[in-house]
């Protein structure tokens, strides 16, 4: 979406010392609001979509709700106001909203006097406070943007815990963004991109712990190859490959071997007048590109991400039903390499999630309620009990169960209806896990959220692996740990899929189903030794039904024509097959890594 700023005069009621927009008079001709009507009439005129109101301090202006409401009538799909929200009460935030307000991006660089001593007003942090609550009780989408300048640098990590602590972990409708400004009047304020990193990657982990969407705003650096680890700050970046050069940026002879090179930008030149050249790793790696890597606006991958159809293949029916994946929330408390949701994303709002819950209940679709990890989500207890006063089927959750470790929180979910949990878990061992999930010390919180699932027979357990080429080895003897430990429990076995651009497509990730195959054989004979039900070939994520062993190959359903949307391929023996009806064949991207020479056709019996 192509996004215009409009100054709607200089003025402001505090002096950050990093701004170089703020003037102490405003020219009144120029500030008159027919002029600000004039300049929003001509970014529109050049395909704005968004128009975003900035100043000085916008919120100064008593016709600012009027001049929202002229940008929506004249045909921005979006308007955005930035303030310090010091000026704003319930009124003002009211007046916002029905106005047409699309979002408040509020100034907030650090806490509490901390913010006093950067914008040189005392008691303005405060104030602030003050205005995001209102903008929040409002309904008024709110993101948060701070500035890494010298001042700011040992005091925004701080931000994403002090936000959720004076918001009773409560963050819906809240982002944060940041940005390194390049100019200022006082130069001395400016930060080094190195040390701006090193910033970012804190509040980054500050942020995941808390659940807040964390981006680096569009116009900022630093670039990716300034961090150490680009990958594991990619939820940061959102580049579209292909943008156009930026007259005010310069590449590095660095750039010439990035991998990201036709969508990086390369370094502001007044940062490069400054400081020189910051010390840079090209990014080479591809699963860095992916992650890099955006479709479209941030706004349209959430609508792209939010609401997944799928086929819910329910084991003791043997029967499938469609059903709705709605993701309560998109931040996640592990880094699955293989994990193809964008974890990065801000969640939907509380609104957006319960209509999801109701729509699917009343059509008749099996609800399950997924993430990233919806146990991080403080309103999924409500959620669980809203669509079990809407639907007749057993409200579902998909999750890795470590918050389930506190077992009165899963009692609260069985009590307002949860009634299948599918739980993640890859691997048999401590070590295995971790090392696959990224996350130490998650396998035995896994457990423990297992055992306190098990602990009410009224939910049906699912167990969910999914096979790689680290952990394909490890089948059988989960399939043991499984029978030892949680004997109810059902174990759904998929195969690692490329289908998104985050999942990497290399052979270090994807297995070819030849070496698999020894491996899933003996878990299925101890499955039917053992009486543990291995489910989920039959699913997108599963195994071609010709190679898995046919004594737990599925009796599976017929597949709605065109339900694959195009991303399965047939080879010439599926033509053959007699399963080729209630299978859906090959990944593409599985095809393009091995071909399709291992299909087979299944005789019909």
């Amino acid at each position: 979406m192509r996004s215009e700023v409009v100054r709607t005069h200089l003025r402001c009621n505090q002096n950050c010392v990093y701004c170089t927009a703020r003037r102490p008079d405003d020219d009144l001709a120029w500030a008159r609001g027919d002029a600000v009507r004039a300049r929003v009439g001509e970014v529109l005129s050049r395909g704005a979509r968004e128009v975003v109101l900035t100043g000085g301090e916008p919120a100064m202006r008593r016709d600012l709700p009027a001049l929202i409401a002229d940008a929506r009538r004249r045909g921005a799909e979006r308007v955005v106001v930035e303030t310090n929200a010091t000026l704003v009460d319930d009124a003002v935030a009211r007046a916002w909203r029905d106005a047409g307000v699309s979002l408040a991006r509020v100034n907030l660089s650090a806490w509490g006097e901390a913010l006093d001593d950067v914008t040189r007003d005392p008691g303005g942090f405060a104030r602030t406070l003050a205005g995001l609550r209102s903008l929040r009780t409002a309904g008024v989408e709110v993101e948060l943007c701070a500035a890494l300048v010298a001042p700011t640098l040992p005091h925004v990590a701080q931000i994403p815990e002090a936000l959720a602590h004076a918001f009773d972990g409560e963050l819906s409708g809240l982002s944060m963004s940041a940005r390194v400004p390049v100019e200022s009047p006082d130069p001395s304020a400016l930060a080094r991109y190195e040390d701006a990193a090193a910033a970012l990657s804190a509040t980054l982990s500050a942020a995941k712990r808390v659940g807040l969407s964390l981006k680096l705003a569009p116009d900022s650096g630093p670039p990716p190859c300034v961090f150490p680890q680009p990958s594991a700050v990619a939820s940061l970046y959102a580049l579209t490959a292909g943008a156009p050069p930026r007259g005010d940026h310069s590449r590095l002879p660095a750039c010439e071997r990035c991998a990201v090179r036709d969508r990086c930008p390369g370094v502001h030149t007044a940062y490069l007048s400054r400081f020189g050249a910051p010390s840079v790793k090209p990014v080479t790696d591809d699963r860095a590109r992916r992650r890099l890597s955006l479709i479209g606006s941030t706004e349209a991958q959430v609508r792209r991400e939010f609401v997944q159809r799928s086929r819910f293949a329910d084991p003791r029916a043997l029967t499938a039903v469609d059903e709705d994946l709605i993701r309560v929330n998109f931040h996640c408390n592990q880094a699955c390499r293989f994990c193809f949701v964008s974890t990065h994303l801000p969640a939907a709002t509380d609104d957006a999630v319960r209509e999801a819950i109701v729509t699917a209940a009343r059509a008749g679709h099996q609800v399950t309620l997924t993430g990233g990890e919806p146990t991080l989500n403080p309103r999924l207890v409500e959620y669980v009990a809203l669509a079990r006063a809407h639907s007749p089927r057993p409200v579902a959750m998909q999750t890795n169960a470590i918050r389930l470790a506190d077992a009165a929180y899963t009692a609260a979910l069985v009590d307002a209806g949860l009634g299948w949990a599918q739980v993640s878990l890859h691997a048999s061992t401590a070590a295995l896990s971790d090392a696959m999930t990224e996350a130490p010390g998650t396998f035995d919180k896994t457990v423990a959220g297992l055992d306190a699932l098990h602990a009410h027979p009224s939910v049906d357990l699912v167990i969910a692996f999914v096979i790689t080429r680290r952990n394909h080895a490890d089948l059988a003897p989960f399939v043991r740990m499984v029978a030892a430990r949680w004997p109810r429990a059902f174990v759904s076995l998929s195969f690692v899929g490329a289908f998104t651009d985050l999942v990497p497509r290399d052979a270090e990730m994807v297995p070819r189903y030849a070496d698999v195959m020894p491996d899933l054989a003996e878990a299925a004979r101890e499955a039917t030794r053992l009486g543990v039900a291995l489910v989920g070939f039959d699913s997108m994520c599963g195994v071609p039904l010709c190679l898995v062993p046919p004594e737990v190959r599925p009796a599976a359903s017929e597949i709605p024509a065109g339900y694959d949307e195009g991303e399965f391929t047939r080879a010439e023996a599926c033509t053959r097959c007699a399963l080729s009806t209630r299978c859906y064949g090959l990944r593409r991207s599985y095809r393009d890594l091995y071909g399709d020479g291992e299909l087979r056709a299944v005789e019909a019996t």
